[in-house]
């Protein structure tokens, strides 16, 4: 076998961006997707050419898929990816992995159990800047970590939450804008900095009139030391690019998208001032499938070689993990420290 068989569970929005970078592929091939919506179960199989299901659990069945991907209300993964492990399926899940941790534990449960693989997806980590970053950390080049920060300032209109009965609710959401958008920077953060070992934060609906937060300001302590802040809101127009902020006692590098702006070490030029100079520092798109492509391509070659996929449940469990603490300490109005 050189490609893997994907189906897909859920066909609103966020599907067309897995579903394109299925058909990107050359390791990877589309056989079905599913939805309850019959319309929009139809209107993809017709699109892409391939079979559609009202239920999924009748995709399920079919012993030409190897991986499902799910891209359901955020908190009805856990049930998708069960059923779907358990119908001998590997599972690459859309973020967040699920909104509980309870939830996430049973799912990370029936993967050892079923031994199919369960992902999810946290594409920022499979552009060149990120990995860029994230290797100068481990090489030590940053020296002794001090600060780690994530600013996740987005525009989310009123009509973009009414848009589904799920936004912003507690139970499918499973929040607002740290949950459902800055997820994908927090992640990012913990895959630089490290484990958090307590947060203090504030969050609050100061715009929209949804039930969860549209703004959040948290304090971090890191296991390493280090200190670092996370803000996220839906609420400031126009909106801008998400920017990671990392400094160490040796340098700082500032990422904002996939982008480097700042590269700064002791006794090195401005490296990222230098390659837009020369015009090789051009950004990455933050809109569009690319990240999804390359996320389910590396997916893909990590079960053709047996190997454990990257973004692994355990991974993706401590994105949420430090959002439900940010969450409990706004509400008790206290640290909280993890893990919880």
């Amino acid at each position: 076998m050189n490609k893997i068989r994907f189906g897909v569970i859920g066909c609103g929005g966020i599907a067309v961006n897995h579903i394109r970078g299925i058909k990107d592929c050359s390791n990877a091939e589309l056989i079905a997707v599913a939805d309850i919506v019959e319309e929009k179960a139809k209107k993809f199989g017709e699109e892409y050419k391939v079979a559609w299901y009202k239920d999924y659990k009748e995709m399920l069945k079919r012993k030409d898929i190897d991986v499902v991907t799910i891209t359901t209300p955020s908190g009805l993964h856990m049930q998708n990816a069960i059923d779907a492990m358990e119908a001998g399926k590997h599972v690459l899940t859309e973020k967040p992995i699920e909104v509980t941790l309870e939830k996430i534990d049973k799912m990370i449960e029936v993967s050892k159990k079923t031994g199919k693989k369960l992902a999810c997806v946290f594409q920022s980590r499979f552009f060149e800047g990120e990995k860029k970053v994230k290797e100068a950390i481990n090489n030590g080049k940053f020296g002794k970590l001090v600060l780690g920060d994530m600013y996740n300032k987005w525009y989310r209109s009123e009509e973009y939450y009414k848009s589904g009965a799920w936004r912003a609710t507690w139970e499918l959401d499973g929040g607002g804008a740290l949950m459902n958008q800055a997820i994908h920077g927090v992640d990012m953060l913990l895959y630089l900095m490290g484990d958090v070992a307590s947060v203090t934060a504030y969050t609050d609906t100061l715009v929209r009139n949804i039930k969860v937060e549209d703004t959040a300001v948290a304090i971090l302590r890191f296991k390493n030391g280090a200190l670092g802040v996370i803000e996220g809101t839906t609420s400031v127009y126009p909106g801008f690019a998400r920017k990671l902020e990392i400094h160490g006692e040796k340098g700082s590098v500032i990422l904002e998208d996939h982008t480097i702006t700042k590269w700064h070490f002791i006794g090195e030029e401005d490296l990222a001032k230098k390659e837009k100079e020369e015009g090789i520092g051009a950004a990455t798109p933050q809109i569009g499938h690319e990240g999804h492509k390359r996320q389910i391509e590396a997916f893909a070659q990590a079960l053709l070689e047996g190997k454990q996929p990257e973004v692994n449940p355990i991974d993706a469990r401590k994105a949420v993990e430090v959002i439900l603490a940010i969450y409990k300490s706004s509400k008790e109005k206290r640290e909280i420290k993890l893990p919880l």
